[in-house]
């Protein structure tokens, strides 16, 4: 996934300074070892055991999208596509310890980036206002990069919950770009316009490989010719991570016909609808991994608007 995006570096290292203790309304870091100057810190084996508390949680919905990007360095073999580790999920009362599948999102030699998704039910945990995630043990011979941003909570009724530094719906991605340390920089996937009211809207890809992560709640879309000297935006891809049994549901509100599909982690198409006005498709994911969500045009025709409603249960 390429290429550094630096262009908001300068503004985030007042908030990068900020990497123990309270690092945003509603939330707090804890972690041990020494942070770099751009705020992660590089946790050996089972040491560190960093903690995120998200608290003043609204209370309006069932289920909460939990997710979490890390860093690793010290690998003396390509990066595995996949990282499984254990997190603890806890309230005041209750907590549950979950394996979560992160999948790779960059790599550039001995540095590895890896992002993933937990979808949590309010009754699994008795999830009031306050919730504490916390990485039980490591990798060994290879060290984890933990940062304030590195856990963030969306939902229905949330639009952000976290201290991160990332745009609506997708990972902070690591590269490098003329730089020795790839995590001395980094950038989220930048947003294709601003958010009105609880609508969010997706950053351009260039294809499948190259589609957004995103978080269950309704997205803002554009697709067509957008006039002379430009090229036809025909597709639009993003992606989502799911567990055995999670049910995706995704709706589409469109003023044209497009076509709406949803591809398993190989790459198979695995369901299709096509229409105009109000569409959609419901899929049980049979395995874990990313699944593709792709709502396209088959003819030319002038840019138009529409809605992207998703989400996932259990």
């Amino acid at each position: 996934m390429g290429t550094l995006l630096a262009t908001m570096r300068a503004a985030w290292l007042a908030v990068l300074s900020l990497s123990v203790g309270l690092t945003g309304a509603g939330t707090t870091f804890f972690t041990s070892g020494c942070t770099d100057s751009a705020g992660w810190t590089w946790l050996s084996g089972a040491t560190g055991q960093p903690q995120w508390q998200f608290y003043d949680l609204p209370w309006e919905c069932q289920y909460l999208s939990v997710e979490i990007f890390l860093q690793t360095r010290g690998w003396r073999t390509p990066p595995p596509s996949t990282l499984c580790l254990t997190f603890q999920f806890s309230t005041f009362t209750s907590s549950l310890i979950r394996k979560v599948q992160l999948q790779r999102v960059s790599e550039k030699g001995e540095y590895g980036a890896y992002f993933g998704q937990l979808i949590l039910a309010r009754r699994d945990l008795n999830v009031g206002s306050f919730l504490t995630v916390k990485l039980k043990g490591g990798l060994q011979d290879v060290e984890i990069g933990v940062h304030s941003s590195s856990v963030r909570i969306l939902g229905e009724g949330i639009s952000f919950a976290g201290p991160g530094l990332g745009g609506v719906g997708g990972p902070l991605v690591a590269g490098v770009s003329g730089s020795a340390d790839p995590a001395s920089t980094f950038s989220p996937f930048p947003s294709r316009g601003s958010e009105s009211g609880l609508e969010k809207t997706f950053r351009e890809c260039a294809g499948m490989e190259d589609a957004a992560y995103v978080s269950p709640g309704r997205y803002v879309g554009e697709l067509g010719w957008p006039g002379p000297g430009n090229a036809l935006d025909s597709q639009d891809w993003l992606r989502v991570n799911l567990n055995v049994g999670h049910l995706l549901e995704a709706r589409v509100d469109s003023p044209r016909p497009v076509s709406l599909s949803i591809f398993n982690p190989l790459g198979q198409e695995v369901g299709r609808v096509r229409g105009l006005g109000q569409i959609g498709l419901t899929y049980q994911a049979p395995a874990p991994g990313a699944y593709w969500i792709c709502i396209s045009i088959s003819e030319s025709v002038p840019l138009f608007t529409y809605t992207l409603d998703l989400t996932i249960r259990r």
